[in-house]
Order: C-alpha cells, then structure tokens, then sequence
C-alpha cells in the first residue's frame, strides 16, 4: 500500500508522538509498505525506510521545543495525491491540513495522541480549547476510525459526540527496554555520585501540565533517597530552583541504550501528570522492571494493574503521590515483586499487532471480518 502518514511531532523532537510515528512508520515500511512521512523540518529525511517530508516550522510561542509547520503548501500538495490510506497522529498545523486535504475516497485512521484542548486550558489559553475541539471532532468525522490510546479516552471522546471510536493502545520495544539494561554507570549518574540510595525517576517533558511540582514533597519526605529528571521542557529552570538544596539529578534528554538504561536502573518511577493521554514512558519504565506511581483515573493507571505492577495515588493530593512512593522506596522486596509483574505485563503489548489493525483499518480485505464504513466516510 501506498500510505501517507502525518505527524506534527517527529525525530528528532523527543515525545511519545513522535515515538509512535517513527515506530509505526518502521514498522509500515519493514512490512513491504510505501510510506511518506509528513513531519516538521529540521530533520533526517529518512526513518528506517520510510521517507520523510520535511515541512518549514517555527518554534512554537509557548513550547519552542514544539516546532509548528509553516509550509502547509507543501502538505496540502502532497496530500492530494493519490493514496491507498492515511495516517494521522496530531491536529497541529501538518495534522490538521493533511487531514482536510486528502481526496475524499483516501481511507484516513486518526490516531488520537495529544489532549490539545486540555492541554490549551494547562497553559490559560481557554479561548482555543472550543476550535481545538472542534476540529478534533471533524477530524474525526472525516475518519474510518478515532483510535484512542485507553479506554479512559475513548469514554471521554464519546461523551464529546466523537464517532466511530476504537481502543488501540501503545506498544513498546521490549528488546530496547528490559531489566537486563540495569547499569552501575547509570546508578551513579542518576543518583549523584551515590548508588546504593533508591533512585525516584521521572521521565518525559519538564512541562507545567506534569504536575512535577509534587517532586519536591517527594524529595522532602524521603531524604535518603535520590531524584532524578531525565527529559527537558519549559519549565526545567524553574524545577531547578523548586528542587535547589534537595538530592536531585537532570540529566536533560537521553536517547537509545542510555534512556533504556535509565529506565532499569532506577528503583521507583513517578508519573503525577493526568493530562497524558497514554503515557509510554510508564510502559517503558514497566518493561525495565521499574513499579510506577500514577494516578487513579488517569489514562496510565488504566494500564498499570494496581497493587501487582505498581501503585496508584489519589488525583488531587500530592500527599498521596509521596505515600506510594514512599512504600515502594522503603520495601525492597514489594517494589523487587512489581518490577517483575511489570516486565512481564509489557510483554503484552507488541507493535506488531497494532500497525497490523492500522491496515485492517486502511483496507478492510485484511481483517479477519468486514469493517463497516459509514455514509459519508471515505471508503
């Protein structure tokens, strides 16, 4: 199949996006697939087969590490030609153009990633939040499928009048996150210089709507223990002030073997944010033998059994967040027992079955039974 695939969020930006986009580009194109990528300039023009459009961006005024694609021109061109289906995974400007341009019989799967309206309200931008939504849910109209990545999702979106919803998750790279990546190299520089203390990771955007400020309880009731932050954002130099004098570690973006690394060698992960609407570094670190601490009705906790493979913590009360992970940083052998359950529950999650339900999605002669597709929708 010929398949074009629109993302606003792309590597070399570092997100959970952009995870999933260049994953299921790879994988599209592993599987004999030709895929074009529509994604933000600057970047490699080549993603392990899958060839990249690169689109002119500028920074974004709030989130500069979000770049925002200027040249819809070229997307608009390039989505009016003829494809067997498109992909896509944000209503940004590249998402969004792509989305409205495509020919009316191209079969379109919108992969629902960011909570933008939500998102919009985190940062006093409530004027946007109502066009955001709205064009999410035309976006949707226009789709075969709104794939959400949880139930929670999915039970928010239809509460919302989105139509033709299906739960289709994340995966993770089990051979990339495991146990077995554990490291004293990395225990030293996560910790500071002091290894043998229980490590408190978190990892993943410095950004107001993650909620990090709890942090600093976390630091102030279990001093024995060490923090560290591994990920970048607008609000790193702020959480470098809040967290001054306290035993905590920025180590800013890590890639690869080293991110993978990270994730084994800590002892607890945190995760207060409830904006997220997955959360894959939860799975990661889940797949490196490392218990979570999310929080009760949040789209990661939908994934996180409680009490087998981590543990929640009650929305709204950071003193909840700092009783979990003070129970798993004072009883080795409970968080030795869920890092075990959790590797082997992100065993369950395989991308391979996910790119395949993508083109069951695309073209209905694939799956095992026939995908019904409504009036109006292209088939």
């Amino acid at each position: 199949m010929r398949i074009l695939l629109a993302t606003d969020s792309f590597p070399p930006k570092i997100d959970g996006v952009s995870d999933t986009a260049a994953t299921v580009a790879g994988t599209l194109a592993r599987l004999g697939h030709d895929v074009c990528v529509l994604a933000p300039a600057p970047g490699v023009r080549d993603v392990e087969g899958s060839r990249v459009l690169r689109v002119e961006s500028v920074p974004a005024p709030l989130y500069p590490e979000l770049r925002l694609g200027v040249g819809l021109d070229r997307v608009i061109r390039a989505a009016r030609r003829r494809w067997d289906g498109a992909i896509v995974l944000t209503p940004g400007p590249i998402g969004a153009a792509a989305a409205l341009a495509l020919r009316r019989e191209v079969p379109m799967v919108h992969v629902y990633t960011t909570d933008i309206p939500r998102y919009l309200k985190a940062y006093g931008l409530h004027g946007l939040a109502g066009p955001a939504a709205a064009l999410l849910r035309r976006m949707a109209a226009r789709s075969v499928r709104t794939l959400c990545p949880t139930e929670f999702v999915r039970r928010e979106l239809e509460a919302s009048g989105f139509p033709r919803l299906e739960v289709w998750g994340r995966g993770v790279d089990t051979g990339m996150f495991r146990p077995s990546r554990r490291s004293a190299e990395m225990r030293a520089r996560l910790s500071g210089g002091e290894p043998e203390a229980p490590i408190v990771l978190y990892v993943g955007r410095l950004a107001r709507e993650k909620r990090l400020d709890v942090l600093a309880d976390v630091a102030d009731a279990l001093p024995g223990a060490r923090l560290a932050l591994v990920g970048d954002g607008p609000e790193r130099a702020g959480l470098e002030r809040l967290l001054a004098g306290r035993r905590a570690v920025f180590t800013g973006y890590l890639r690869g073997v080293e991110l993978a690394e990270a994730f084994a060698s800590a002892d607890v992960f945190v995760f207060p944010s409830t904006t997220d609407t997955f959360g894959q570094v939860v799975l990661q670190a889940m797949a490196g033998g490392v218990p979570p601490v999310v929080v009760t009705g949040s789209a990661p906790a939908e994934f996180v059994p409680a009490g087998v493979c981590g543990l929640h913590a009650a929305p709204g009360r950071p003193e909840a967040v700092v009783a979990a992970v003070r129970r798993l940083v004072e009883d080795p052998a409970l968080r030795v027992s869920m890092g075990i359950a959790a590797a082997e529950w992100a065993r369950r999650f395989s991308w391979d079955a996910l790119v395949q339900r993508l083109l069951e999605l695309l073209d209905p002669s694939r799956a095992p039974g026939a995908v019904e597709v409504p009036a109006g929708v292209a088939k």
